[in-house]
C-alpha cells in the first residue's frame, strides 16, 4: 500500500492507517460496551470517556518519553503535535505507542471502578478483547505508513505476498505486520466471552501474558525505525516488564492463599527460575542476530521465540493459577 495514499472521508483527507485507527477505536468501544453489558452502566460510560482521554494522552506521553532526545532537539512545544513535519523516518506518522495507551486505559478503569463501586478487574476484562481487536486492525494497516516489515527475503522463491512485501527501495522484506495482526486476531478470538464463567481479571491477565510473550520476539524481528534504542525496542522492554509484574503479582497472591490451595512451593520456585533464566538468553540472542558469526539469524529468532514461550508459560502458571 502506498504510504502517501490518501482517502477522502467526510470531505477530509485521511491516510488509510488513520482511517483504520478510527474504525478500530469505534469497534473497540462498541465491543467494550457489549462485553461489559453485565457491569454497571455508569462504570462503562465513565471508563469509556476517561479511557479515550487517558488512553490518547498515555500513548502520546509514552511515545514522547521514548523519543526524549528527539523532542529535546525539536522543542517540547511539539508534545501534542500528532505529526512533526519532516520526521516521518522517526515513526512520527502516528506519534503514539500502544503500551502508553494501555496504561492510560487501565488508569481510566481504576478511576471509574473506584468512583462507581464496580470491580476494576471486571472492567479490565471487558476491555481486553477491544485491545486485541484494535491491535489486529492497526497491525494489518501498518505497512501503509512504512512500518511492520521484517528481515530481508533473499530467496526469490519466497518473494511474494503475503509472505513478503516490497519496501521503498524495491527490496523484499517479510510481511511481519501480517504475522503480528494474525497473532492479535487469535488472541482476540480467545478472549471473546463465549458464556464461560471466569474469575474477574482472568481475561485481562490472559491478554497481557499472550500479547507480551508474542511481542518480545516479534518486535525483535522488525526492520523499521519506529521507537528503537540501538538493538532494543521500548515495546520489548515494556512487554518483559509486564510479564515480570504478573509474576510478582502471582507470587504475592500465592503468599496470601491458604496452604492447602497453594501451588506446590517447588513448582513455584521452578517457574520463577525458568522465567529468570530466559531473560539473559533472550538478550544473548538479540546480540547474536548482529554479532554472532556462528548462529544464523533464523536460529537466533527461533531460540528467542522458544524462550518467550517459556516465559509465557511460566508467567501463566504463576499469575493465573494463584
Amino acid at each position: 500500500m502506498d504510504e502517501k495514499a490518501m482517502w477522502t472521508v467526510f470531505g477530509k483527507q485521511m491516510s488509510p492507517y488513520a482511517v483504520t485507527i478510527w474504525v478500530a477505536g469505534i469497534l473497540g468501544l462498541l465491543l467494550f460496551l457489549w462485553q461489559g453489558r453485565k457491569r454497571k452502566p455508569a462504570a462503562l460510560a465513565l471508563t469509556a470517556v476517561l479511557g479515550i482521554a487517558l488512553g490518547l494522552l498515555g500513548a502520546r506521553l509514552y511515545y514522547v518519553l521514548c523519543r526524549w532526545d528527539l523532542f529535546a532537539e525539536i522543542g517540547w512545544n511539539n508534545f501534542f503535535t500528532a505529526q512533526e513535519e519532516g520526521l516521518e523516518s522517526w515513526g512520527a506518522a502516528n506519534g503514539a505507542a500502544f503500551w502508553g495507551a494501555v496504561g492510560g486505559v487501565c488508569l481510566a478503569a481504576l478511576l471509574a471502578g473506584r468512583l462507581t463501586g464496580e470491580r476494576v478487574s471486571g472492567l479490565l476484562d471487558a476491555l481486553a478483547p477491544s485491545a486485541a481487536l484494535g491491535i489486529a486492525l492497526s497491525r494489518f494497516a501498518e505497512n501503509s505508513i512504512g512500518e511492520g516489515i521484517g528481515p530481508e527475503v533473499t530467496s526469490e522463491a519466497m518473494q511474494f505476498f503475503p509472505l513478503a512485501v516490497l519496501n521503498e527501495w524495491e527490496e523484499w522484506n517479510y510481511a511481519l505486520f501480517l504475522l503480528e495482526g494474525l497473532a492479535a486476531a487469535v488472541i482476540f478470538v480467545l478472549l471473546l466471552d463465549g458464556g464461560r464463567k471466569l474469575r474477574d481479571g482472568y481475561r485481562a491477565r490472559m491478554f497481557l501474558i499472550l500479547y507480551s510473550s508474542c511481542q518480545i520476539v516479534l518486535e525483535a524481528m522488525r526492520r523499521d525505525n519506529f521507537l528503537r534504542w540501538l538493538f532494543v525496542r521500548p515495546s520489548q522492554l515494556a512487554s518483559a516488564l509486564v510479564l515480570l509484574g504478573l509474576v510478582v503479582f502471582g507470587v504475592l497472591r500465592w503468599t496470601r492463599r491458604p496452604e492447602k490451595e497453594r501451588m506446590p512451593k517447588q513448582r513455584l520456585i521452578l517457574c520463577c527460575a525458568l522465567f529468570a533464566v530466559m531473560v539473559p538468553v533472550i538478550i544473548w540472542m538479540e546480540f547474536a542476530v548482529d554479532k554472532s558469526p556462528d548462529l544464523s539469524v533464523g536460529m537466533a529468532y527461533l531460540i528467542e521465540a522458544l524462550c518467550c514461550a517459556v516465559m509465557g508459560v511460566t508467567s501463566w502458571q504463576i499469575a493465573m493459577k494463584n
